[in-house]
């Protein structure tokens, strides 16, 4: 009997890149946001925390440090990122931006930057514990 074998075509994402790691950085922040206690009085009601304002948090102020840095061209990427269009389907997720940073036009040195600080700032929020405390 002859070995009955499909190839399908399907070959796995070969990315293996930084952009792989920082999503599973988002999303584990994301878990962890998520995962935090409900505080009513303090708006937090079901534990469900917008991603646009998690991104801002983390982009505005990267944003601010290369401008202050003189990173003119890591700024303006920044800038096109946080002036994302608003309305539905117009907009990248943040992951599929972490993707596409290669293609930014940034030199190897500036995309290396930008990456190791968004690695810190996610994994800030990726190891955060819920230590959280009602006043």
């Amino acid at each position: 009997m002859t070995e009955q074998v499909i190839d399908w075509g399907f070959r796995p994402s070969q990315r293996g890149s930084r952009g792989d790691a920082l999503a599973g950085l988002w999303r584990r922040a994301r878990t962890v946001a998520e995962s935090m206690p409900a505080c009513p009085c303090h708006g937090i009601i079901s534990g469900v925390i917008d991603p646009d304002v998690m991104e801002h948090n983390m982009l505005a102020p990267m944003r601010a440090r290369y401008r202050e840095q003189g990173h003119a061209g890591l700024a303006t990427v920044i800038e096109r990122r946080l002036r994302k269009s608003p309305f539905a389907g117009m907009r990248a997720a943040f992951p599929r931006w972490l993707y596409d940073l290669p293609e930014a036009g940034l030199a190897a040195d500036q995309l290396s930057m930008l990456y190791d600080d968004l690695e810190a700032a996610l994994q800030v929020y990726a190891d955060a514990a819920p230590q959280f405390t009602c006043a």
